[in-house]
């Protein structure tokens, strides 16, 4: 079993996620971040025009004497020629030219920015390499203002669109990013707003320098803004490099024509979605191509980069004639836990018939806890924090009441343990004759998500104490509770038929948790606890030494191969209060 993280520390398998993929992939990844950081620190120089040209220069010199020292010169290049060409690549090996609209955007844009970058390098860094004029913010201004503000204004807008629309898709995998990026929309916004009135500013002080230069004859205001025209030479070689992007293009788009004209005589097979169409296909495309191509809903988080896993399908007949997964797949589901017949739509490619279902449901774009609400859900995969709640003894007291007041008492406990699930957070998520499951779920992760499933616990526990007291004259006996409480992967989903559907959880977190409710039983105790669930909400088992109504043991428990740690806790408000402990120490 993996070792929970620390309190308070997100959980590593989501940093992890990522970083998944080919090692394609990840040069691709790693070449568009070093161009993003040169991008980004090269805008935020610009906006320092609206302090001043000296400072601007001042901060450029320090930025050049990185970028275009020689390790800096060759880790750019590079990155500029691996990301341009693994994104032909990627365009050549596409099957459809359908995709996701911030997809087409990002693509679009991206094959945008060479043609418009070449003039601006080839006046700068090049000139620079070839003659040793100084390209600095004086010489880029009176080149740029105000004829070129136009061209270079596309440029900056340009490249800024594509590496936050590339940023965006890759980072949306991390809960940290989900959470900061209302914050992050201010310096997306305004780095290149600042950098562009920086560049206004300086090319209006430019102009207001020339027209005093002449009209005052000063010449020391006219030699600040003097710069050495462009070599032709240098000039012609621009129509030679556009020329080659152009042919690279037009190299790439052409392979995806001629796959798209072989496909008319390919052999075709069908593509069966349960709950949905079967389209027909031909050897090649992904079953995620293979969806966008025919226009059939498919989640697809990060794009069918294959890191999210959120496309997997389950393969209910044909799985004979789908690729075997790669390295990259195989992680993936070996992340999430997946069965033999789950597969990544992004990556599995099939070679005849197929049938399958989409795990996820591809009708809806809201986020996972609006998700949740949808009656249509096919499921969802989160980490929950599960709590089961039942009365001890019950039927000795249902058998010595009228059914009337059997529904009585149980719909007022109910309600005393709901009213406490919700106030920390959580929903029920189902009822079972005398008891009942409550789940946890938190924006967080799950170590918030399991203290909200601890607190409720200890909650419960007061409340019911306080149902016992408002029925004393009802009961023959004061209601007793055993509870079991653990955390980890489950997927949630509505099942049933028509309006009796209901929200229903399904995994080996669930089993264990009413594992460890029986266990509670069996002990005479009020809740059992996983050690791991405790360890996410930040209980260390040191912390329970020799304290009393409070013990750890390892136990065995049935379907799971290695012994559990566990914690009895004969009252939950003991163990909750733990909680409260830790948080004042």
């Amino acid at each position: 079993m993996r070792e929970p993280p620390p309190a308070g520390r997100p959980d590593p398998e989501a940093g992890a996620r990522l970083w998944r993929g080919s090692v394609a992939q990840r040069l691709r990844l790693v070449s568009g971040l070093v161009l993003f950081a040169f991008a980004g620190t090269h805008f935020a120089n610009h906006a320092l025009g609206l302090v001043g040209l000296d400072t601007m220069m001042d901060v450029a010199r320090w930025r050049t004497a990185i970028t275009r020292s020689v390790p800096g010169s060759l880790v750019l290049g590079l990155s500029l020629l691996i990301h341009t060409a693994f994104a032909l690549v990627r365009l050549a090996e596409r099957r459809t030219l359908r995709m996701p609209p911030w997809e087409a955007a990002q693509t679009v844009l991206g094959f945008a920015i060479p043609f418009l970058l070449v003039p601006h390098v080839l006046g700068t860094r090049i000139t620079n390499l070839v003659d040793g004029t100084r390209t600095n913010y004086a010489y880029v201004i009176v080149r740029i203002w105000p004829d070129g503000m136009g061209y270079q204004t596309a440029l900056l807008l340009v490249v800024w669109l594509h590496g936050c629309l590339g940023l965006h898709a890759w980072l949306r995998l991390s809960p940290v990013y989900r959470r900061m990026a209302p914050l992050l929309a201010v310096p997306a916004f305004g780095l290149p707003a600042a950098a562009l009135a920086g560049l206004v500013t300086q090319g209006r002080i430019m102009e207001r320098d020339t027209l005093l230069a002449r009209r005052f004859d000063a010449p020391d205001l006219d030699a600040r803004w003097q710069v050495p025209p462009l070599d032709p030479a240098i000039a012609a070689w621009g129509d030679t490099v556009t020329g080659a992007i152009y042919a690279a293009v037009a190299l790439a788009l052409g392979v995806v024509l001629i796959r798209a004209a072989a496909t008319l005589r390919a052999r075709r097979f069908g593509v069966a979605y349960v709950g949905g169409p079967t389209v027909r296909s031909l050897e090649g495309p992904t079953l995620l191509e293979i969806s966008r191509a025919n226009r059939v809903p498919h989640v697809s988080v990060c794009g069918g980069r294959g890191r999210c896993s959120t496309c997997r399908v389950l393969v209910v007949s044909g799985e004979e004639n789908l690729s075997s997964p790669g390295p990259q797949e195989a992680a993936a589901l070996r992340a999430i836990g997946a069965p033999a017949n789950v597969r990544l739509a992004c990556q599995a490619r099939p070679s005849g018939d197929v049938a399958l279902i989409r795990i996820l449901d591809p009708r809806r774009s809201e986020t996972a806890d609006k998700h949740l609400a949808n009656t249509d859900v096919a499921g969802i995969e989160r980490e929950v924090a599960i709590l089961f709640v039942d009365i001890r003894g019950f039927t000795p007291l249902a058998e010595r009441k009228l059914p009337f007041d059997v529904v009585f008492i149980l719909n007022r406990f109910f309600e005393a343990a709901g009213r406490e699930i919700e106030a920390a957070g959580g929903w029920i998520g189902g009822y079972a004759g005398d008891g009942l499951l409550a789940l946890f779920t938190h924006p967080d992760g799950t170590g918030p998500a399991c203290r909200a499933a601890f607190t409720a616990a200890g909650r419960i526990d007061g409340a019911v104490a306080e149902l016992n007291r408002q029925l004393a004259a009802e009961l023959p006996a004061a209601l007793r509770m055993a509870m079991g409480l653990h955390a980890g992967p489950l997927v949630l989903g509505r099942l049933g038929y028509g309006a009796s559907r209901g929200m229903s959880v399904i995994g080996p977190a669930v089993n264990l948790a009413s594992r460890l409710e029986s266990l509670a039983k069996a002990a005479d105790v009020q809740l059992v606890a996983s050690a791991e669930a405790a360890g996410r909400a930040g209980i260390g088992l040191d912390d329970l030494r020799d304290q009393p109504g409070l013990t750890v043991e390892t136990v065995t428990v049935r379907g799971v191969a290695a012994p559990l740690p566990v914690i009895y806790a004969a009252r939950a408000a003991d163990l909750a209060g733990r909680l409260r402990a830790r948080a004042s120490a």
